[in-house]
């Protein structure tokens, strides 16, 4: 019997060594980690913090992977088709410049998440760093830019979603199903986070105008908070909340009591004397002329790396998307357009029109934005292949504002220096011109817009009306993402763009050979666009034809698409769809 109660004992003593053993087996620290109770202490755990933020506002903004900001932001206007080298080459893009999307579009899913991860990290800086933590000038700028990015991205999610849900601290487990947020609070957190960072004293703040600041700073800041209160203006009358409110919206604007406030943000940008208009080519405005310009309030510093240029912030996701057809298009010059260029968002021919009648067609700024086939042939000594070559999604015209010529874009992986701004002095001027005639002050009106004009080389105008600043900016910043929500906050998306996707243009060009001196230098480019030629045994009419591409179904629809749906996936983890409180957006 004791031997029994002896092995029963050995037994038991065993298993209890073996659980004990193996629980701590399994309880291995990950080697090169720091749990989160660790961090959030020191200086350098805040500026490690912050870095993660850039990396994340560049993600949701201009990352390499079809750079979602600049194509969802553009292809959603009348400026453009989404483009490609046939069609179906992306049609989740097609679809949202078509109208014919719906909530399980990925690409509105990844926008919409990557702001989310954005607010996350913001929020962990805002929340760590708080109380008897918040003790040094680093962590008192680290989270000073985190309520500027925080309010940055709410003012991107208000504008396309109208009630996003309203995040403001790390959330736990029992918080993660979100209602719809109320447009108020979603507001006054946006105008809370950017007066309080730009009251802080922990933003940088440029001294002259030649500083070279990478964060975001104060004058930044005030841009943006007069940007947020002309927004405003629309999406807190009925906007946020779309279907019949939002063409209501339009007609309470501008009575709004936020357009005084806009103008005193607005202003404190303009008379800090810390900002001026490149005098440049137009054309240069996004190329590495301008880096570090006068005219750029925000911009991402970009570095070239040698040892590593597809995989860093340096790749450059315009040069071979938004470029032209590399199929067809070939360059007999100087010229050395980008090799992997994929034909997207291309100028459509009602964008180009309007922007000639408005500034006339040999315009400086027009043609550092759009050109025309014979252009390209004549100026730039570029043109299609030998023979004869339809190019998809094309009215002829080709975009000149991406447009990269740099051995760094074009011959090493789509690599460049070229900073990149996210606003420009030329936006802030234009938009404080808009709330000063909203405010009655008509000769700050005229003369904030006429210094646009004057550097697009145009006369001086005066009694400017809203009209007339509609017409301007969008040739000002054509291709910049500004468009879209500003047709609907006007009240013309409906009406601009009820045909779009109705059909899709392509246009053929003809190159018949080039001449070149003893030199090698270009003479002479036959090629073009127009006509009808003979080439063997066919015969091939040139210039642009159309093709229907939905017989229904397309086009801007009033009291739907002035608002974004919540993706699908969200609907199924925190939508109504599954009995949670996010409710999804009229017309969806």
């Amino acid at each position: 019997m004791k031997i029994k109660y002896l092995f029963i004992g050995i037994i038991a003593m065993l298993s209890a060594a073996l659980t004990s053993c193996s629980e701590d087996l399994l309880d291995i620290p990950r080697k090169g980690v720091v749990p989160q109770s660790d961090f959030y202490k020191t200086d350098d755990d805040a500026s490690a913090a912050l870095a993660v933020v850039y990396k994340y506002v560049w993600t949701a903004t201009y990352s390499s992977d079809l750079g979602v900001y600049p194509f969802i932001k553009n292809v959603l206007s009348d400026d453009v088709y989404a483009g490609g080298l046939k069609r179906n080459d992306q049609p989740l893009y097609e679809a949202l410049n078509e109208f014919t999307f719906e909530a399980e579009n990925t690409y509105v899913l990844g926008y919409f998440q990557r702001f989310y991860n954005l607010i996350y990290r913001c929020n962990l800086i805002i929340d760590n760093f708080s109380g008897d933590n918040l003790d040094t000038e680093v962590k008192k700028s680290a989270v000073a830019q985190a309520k500027v990015w925080r309010a940055w991205t709410y003012t991107e999610l208000i504008t396309m979603w109208g009630t996003p849900p309203l995040v403001d601290h790390c959330l736990t487990t029992s918080e993660y199903q979100q209602s719809n947020g109320d447009p108020q609070a979603l507001w006054n957190l946006v105008v809370t986070d950017l007066t309080e960072a730009i009251n802080s004293g922990a933003l940088a703040k440029k001294t002259s105008m030649s500083d070279r600041i990478a964060n975001a700073t104060v004058n930044y800041a005030q841009a943006l908070l007069g940007k947020a209160y002309i927004f405003m203006t629309y999406s807190l009358n009925g906007g946020a909340l779309g279907g019949d409110q939002a063409a209501t919206a339009v007609g309470k604007a501008p009575s709004s009591e936020y357009w005084p406030m806009a103008v005193e943000a607005l202003d404190k940008v303009i008379n800090s004397n810390m900002y001026k208009l490149y005098e440049g080519p137009f054309v240069d405005i996004f190329k590495n002329a301008t880096n570090w310009g006068t005219e750029n309030l925000f911009e991402f510093n970009r570095i070239f790396n040698a040892a590593n240029t597809g995989n860093n912030l340096s790749t450059n996701f315009e040069s071979f998307m938004i470029g032209w057809d590399n199929a067809a298009i070939a360059a007999y010059g100087t010229i050395v357009p980008c090799n992997r260029a994929s034909n997207f968002l291309t100028p459509r021919k009602e964008a180009y029109d309007a922007m000639a009648a408005w500034q006339g067609a040999e315009n400086d700024r027009l043609y550092g934005s759009i050109r025309t086939y014979e252009q390209l042939v004549t100026n730039m000594g570029v043109g299609v292949k030998d023979g004869v070559y339809t190019i998809y999604a094309n009215d002829g015209l080709f975009d000149m504002k991406y447009f990269r010529d740099e051995n760094l874009d074009c011959l090493t992986n789509h690599a460049t220096e070229k900073t990149y701004p996210l606003m420009r002095y030329a936006e802030v001027l234009l938009l404080a011109s808009e709330a000063n005639l909203m405010t009655g002050n008509q000769t700050k009106a005229d003369e904030y817009m006429n210094q646009v004009r004057r550097r697009a080389g145009l006369p001086d105008m005066s009694n400017i009306t809203l009209s007339d600043i509609q017409q301007e900016k969008r040739c000002e910043l054509y291709l910049e993402g500004a468009r879209a929500y500003d047709l609907i906050r006007w009240g013309l998306a409906a009406e601009k763009m009820k045909n779009q996707g109705a059909n899709i243009s392509y246009f053929s060009a003809y190159t018949a050979g080039a001449t070149y001196d003893s030199n090698g230098q270009l003479v002479n480019l036959d090629s073009k666009g127009e006509g009808v030629v003979t080439v063997g045994d066919a015969t091939y009419t040139l210039g642009v034809s159309k093709q229907v591409i939905n017989e229904s179904g397309y086009g801007f629809k009033a009291g739907k698409h002035e608002l974004l749906p919540f993706p699908q996936q969200e609907m199924l983890l925190s939508g109504t769809i599954v009995g949670g409180p996010l409710a999804q957006n009229p017309g969806w």
